[in-house]
């Protein structure tokens, strides 16, 4: 037996060497596409799963990898399902283009599961899909993407398109402050997985009402095959999660590496959001790279939801609103006298908001008094196209603002700010967002915010009960005569004033680290956007609880777009001092 063995290992060499030479190996081992093939970063694999690798040592040495992979296809005693050419498609699709493979097969009959992918046969395109913030979810806050298969047989927009996601496996159970933790330290294991694209447009259009926008990739045959063969690959498979920087955004740019010959991730080492993704593919468009066949705005059923009951006239309106707030289960007789276009207006709004919101019953009662009625030959109104995201802001920005005791250097990782040029209409998010004064003496932090999330929330329609709330949540530390670590926290109302213009009232409540800890502050504000220029101001009285003392407080933000890098940016605050600030503010 052990000369059988002996005899067998002795010929694989052989036929390997006629394959490949010893040359030829070291610099296949070393060449972009394997590393990638591989997930290889800073000289290992950052797939923790063992049973990626052929190897015992393939996730350290990429060519002891190539090396089994190479012997693997030669090796008659596992022509099963779970042979190497089933389990590696795209090592060996990549393979086969610098070596002589005999019979070479893409997809090998005896790869029953690989050939049932139907994917494989009916892609028609691929795309990005960036899902804008949800503040409901912290991990959701910051957006998420995902890919996107579009099956040639099917119709735009179908939902039976395939999505490949990847996240974090959580276990069954688990409290908030462990799921924060793991996610930042790396605690959680996380995996790709293909579903239907019908469960990502409920879970973010229908119940989170998240916009997104579909980036399709320009790939040829060729590249769509690679990425195609190795999404198979990498099903299930096991990563290490980090919640900063190896999240859903890192590994959807990890794949559009893999088939586009372009750096994509420019820095990860600490961060990397979601939306960075789309921010490169149009820097590299810019130079003149054909990446993206064309880009599509999908709005949420929410935005749906709005924009057909602005497009009702005022008498639809209040049919509407006397259907809902009355909550029948039954078609009123008022309803009869109107004109059958009225009828059928008022009743396709009504299916469209009850859909998920009332019974059965009153759902069946409408559909079937709304077939009585022709189909309506106008469109129902549909949301305002909004602009692609890369045409706003990006996301990280560096500041150097000027005010009279000199100059301020401004920093943050990821701003959504709310003055900014961005499509959140007065709400923000930023975090780690940092200030330095700079004077000839020394440099001094003088802000540091660790989060600031603010949430006005408008009544889109008249007989809206659920989420009518605007929020806002702030912790971090200034320093005016000594250092004043602080959260705070705020409720209230917002309303929709015109199209550019939202007024709010709220009250914050703070628990502050220096002499009178305990404050409240109710207020009000406004907040404006003149397409290019935001300005976002506020006016409050802040009682401290310890002494009854009432201080004025005033705080004005704004912000003109110069151009897609940078912005002129004006703070004013007053409270117990004036302060005024004037720079320019550079997103990257």
């Amino acid at each position: 037996m052990k000369l059988f063995l002996l005899c067998l290992l002795m010929f694989m060499t052989l036929l390997r060497a006629e394959v490949i030479s010893e040359s030829k190996l070291e610099e296949l081992s070393q060449h972009a596409t394997w590393l990638k093939l591989l997930h290889f970063k800073d000289g290992k694999s950052t797939i923790v799963d063992e049973h990626f690798f052929l190897d015992d040592e393939g996730h350290l040495s990429s060519k002891k990898e190539l090396n089994a992979t190479i012997y693997a296809y030669f090796d008659a005693l596992k022509k099963t399902e779970k042979q190497p050419l089933c389990r590696y498609p795209a090592r060996y699709y990549w393979l086969s283009t610098y070596v002589k493979l005999k019979n070479y097969a893409q997809v090998s009959r005896q790869c029953t599961e690989l050939n049932k992918w139907s994917l494989l046969e009916n892609t028609d395109s691929i795309s990005v899909i960036f899902v804008s913030g949800y503040l409901g979810n912290p991990a959701s806050a910051f957006g998420h993407s995902f890919i996107k298969v579009n099956q040639s047989e099917n119709i735009d927009d179908n939902l039976f398109d395939t999505s490949i996601s990847y996240g974090a496996l959580l276990p069954p159970k688990y409290t908030m402050p462990e799921y924060i933790v793991n996610g930042i330290f790396g605690g959680y294991t996380a995996a790709y997985s293909d579903k239907y694209y019908y469960n990502q447009d409920i879970t973010y259009s229908n119940q989170e009402y998240r916009d997104m926008w579909e980036y399709r990739l320009d790939l040829s045959d060729a590249q769509k095959k690679l990425f195609l063969l190795h999404a198979w690959e990498l099903m299930g498979k096991k990563f290490q999660y980090f919640f900063f920087n190896r999240n859903c955004g890192y590994k959807v740019s990890e794949f559009l590496e893999l088939v586009y010959n372009h750096k994509i991730i420019d820095r990860a080492r600490f961060w990397y959001a979601p939306i960075e993704t789309f921010y490169k593919l149009k820097e590299l468009e810019s130079t003149g790279n054909l990446l993206i066949e064309k880009v599509k705005y999908i709005p949420s059923k929410q935005q749906q939801l709005y924009a057909h009951y602005k497009g009702l006239d005022e008498g639809e309106k209040k049919i509407v609103q006397k259907l809902i707030e009355n909550n029948l289960t039954v078609i009123p007789k008022e309803f009869e006298p109107l004109s059958k276009n009225k009828k059928a207006n008022a009743l396709d709004f009504v299916l469209a908001y009850k859909k998920y919101k009332e019974p059965k019953s009153l759902h069946r009662a409408l559909l079937l008094s709304r077939l009585r009625f022709p189909i309506r030959t106008d469109k129902i109104n549909r949301p305002k196209n909004k602009v692609d995201i890369t045409e706003y802001n990006k996301p990280n920005y560096l500041a150097l603002m000027l005010e009279k005791e000199g100059l301020n250097l401004h920093w943050s990782p990821f701003a959504l700010e709310k003055d900014a040029y961005n499509d959140l209409e007065g709400d923000e998010l930023v975090v780690f967002d940092t200030k330095l004064k700079l004077t000839k003496e020394n440099i001094e932090l003088s802000k540091f915010d660790l989060i600031r999330i603010q949430k006005l929330q408008t009544q889109e329609l008249p007989f809206e009960e659920e989420n009518l709330f605007s929020w806002n949540l702030h912790i971090g530390m200034h320093k005016l005569e000594e250092r004043d670590y602080f959260a705070k926290a705020g409720v209230g109302f917002a309303w929709q004033l015109f199209d550019n213009t939202k007024v709010f009232s709220m009250v914050d409540v703070a628990l502050h680290s220096i002499k009178g800890r305990y404050r409240s502050t109710p207020k009000l504000g406004l907040f404006n956007n003149f397409n290019k220029l935001r300005l976002f101001t506020t006016l409050g009285y802040e009682k401290n609880f310890m002494n009854g003392h009432v201080q004025k407080v005033i705080n004005m933000n704004g912000q003109y777009k110069m151009n897609h890098d940078f912005s002129f940016v004006l703070d004013y605050g007053f409270n117990k001092t004036e302060n005024l600030e004037l720079g320019i503010q550079w997103f990257y």
